[in-house]
C-alpha cells in the first residue's frame, strides 16, 4: 500500500456516508476535493483484481489508473496516470498531488497499462476523505461500471472521442433524478451540495429542485451552474431554511429527538426539517442545448449552521445517457 496521508488525518474521527457501498467499477468519480487554507482531501484508489500470473513483463492483474483533476471554476484538467498491481491500493492527498488547483472535483479511470487506452476493468474501488473547520466526513465516490457488451481489457472508448461517455455503449448510465432524505432548515446553514455537470464544460446547467417540508407540501426552486459547484443549501432557495419551513403547514411531530436538540446546541426549538429532489433541466451554450442533462451531486449536512452531522450521496432512480466525462466543445457531444 502507497499511502501519503497525514498521521493527523488518520487519528481523525470520520463521519461515514449513509450510502452503501458501489459494486467495483472501470471508472470513479469523485465529487469534492478542496485543497485550500484550512482544508484537507484524501482520495483512495485501490484494484481488487487478484491475477498475479504472469504475461511476461506484468502480472495479470495489473493496471493503469488515470486522477483527472478538473478545476471547479472553469473545467481546466490536471492528469497523473499511476500503475495499480493487483491487490494495490494508493491513497493522496490532492493538495501535494495537485497543488495548482484550489477545488473541484476529479475523476479516476482504468487504462492499459501497454496502450495507454481507457479499458473496462470493473476491479476499482475507492473512498474520498475530506477534514476542514467546517466539516470531517468520509463517503464513497460515484463509480460507473464498464458496458456490459464489453470484456474486461477492452478499450472504452468506442467511438473514439476520447472522452468517457456515460451512455450505455461506453461506461454504465448516469442517473436520472436524485433524491436527499433529509436536511435541517437553519438560518444560515452549512449544509451544502455539491452539483457536477456531465455536459460539455462550456454548459450551464440547470437544476429543477422540488423541496418538500415535514407535512407533505411541496415547493420548487430552480439553480444554475457551470462545470462544478459546492453551494450553501440558502443560496439555491430560501425554502430550505427554517424562517421559510415554520410559515408552512408544519407538523411538529414529525422530528422526535427528545431534549437531545436542547443538549447539543443550547437552543430549545426543534429545526425545521424536509427532504428534496432534483435533476437537471436544461443545459445550454452560446451553440447548443442538451434537454434534461445528466448530473452528478453529494450532499453535506448540518445542524443549526454550525454542527456538521453527516454526508452522502443521493439516491437516484432512473438513467440518462447523455453524460460524459470531460467535453470541451460548444456543442453539444451526441455519441
Amino acid at each position: 500500500m502507497r499511502n501519503i496521508l497525514s498521521a493527523a488525518l488518520v487519528a481523525s474521527c470520520f463521519v461515514s456516508s449513509a450510502v452503501a457501498a458501489e459494486r467495483p467499477g472501470s471508472l470513479l468519480v469523485f465529487p469534492c476535493f478542496d485543497n485550500g487554507r484550512g482544508a484537507l482531501t484524501a482520495l483512495t484508489v485501490t484494484n481488487t483484481n487478484s491475477n498475479t500470473t504472469s504475461n511476461g513483463t506484468l502480472l495479470a492483474g495489473t493496471v493503469d489508473v488515470e486522477f483527472v483533476y478538473i478545476n471547479g471554476t472553469n473545467c481546466a484538467e490536471f492528469n497523473r496516470t499511476r500503475r495499480l498491481t493487483p491487490r494495490d491500493t494508493i491513497t493522496v492527498v490532492t493538495t501535494l498531488d495537485n497543488p495548482n488547483q484550489v477545488r473541484g472535483y476529479a475523476y479516476v479511470f482504468a487504462k492499459s497499462p501497454t496502450t495507454g487506452q481507457a479499458i473496462k476493468w470493473d476491479f476499482l474501488i475507492g473512498t474520498e476523505t475530506n477534514v476542514s473547520l467546517a466539516f470531517v466526513g468520509e463517503t464513497e465516490p460515484w463509480v460507473f461500471q464498464a458496458a456490459s457488451a464489453l470484456g474486461t481489457g477492452a478499450s472504452t472508448d468506442v467511438d473514439m472521442d476520447g472522452l468517457r461517455d456515460l451512455n450505455g455503449s461506453e461506461y454504465t448510465k448516469a442517473p436520472d433524478r436524485l433524491y436527499v432524505p433529509r436536511f435541517w432548515g437553519a438560518l444560515a446553514p452549512l449544509g451544502s451540495l455539491t452539483l457536477i455537470s456531465l455536459s460539455p464544460a462550456q454548459f450551464t446547467t440547470v437544476v429543477d429542485f422540488l423541496v418538500h417540508n415535514d407535512n407533505e407540501e411541496t415547493f420548487s426552486a430552480q439553480y444554475s451552474f457551470r462545470c462544478w459547484t459546492k453551494t450553501p443549501l440558502l443560496e439555491i432557495s430560501n425554502v430550505f431554511s427554517s424562517e421559510f419551513l415554520a410559515t408552512t403547514n408544519n407538523n411538529p411531530n414529525e422530528v422526535y429527538i427528545g431534549n437531545i436538540g436542547t443538549m447539543a446546541t443550547g437552543v430549545s426549538a426543534v429545526p425545521e426539517t424536509g427532504w428534496f429532489q432534483f435533476d437537471g433541466s436544461i443545459a445550454y451554450s452560446t451553440a447548443g442545448q442538451i434537454q434534461d442533462p445528466a448530473i452528478l451531486a453529494f450532499y453535506c449536512d448540518a445542524v443549526l449552521g454550525f454542527l456538521p452531522i453527516g454526508s452522502q450521496i443521493p439516491y437516484v432512480t432512473g438513467e440518462r445517457g447523455n453524460g460524459d466525462l470531460l467535453g470541451q466543445s460548444i456543442f453539444p457531444d451526441t455519441n
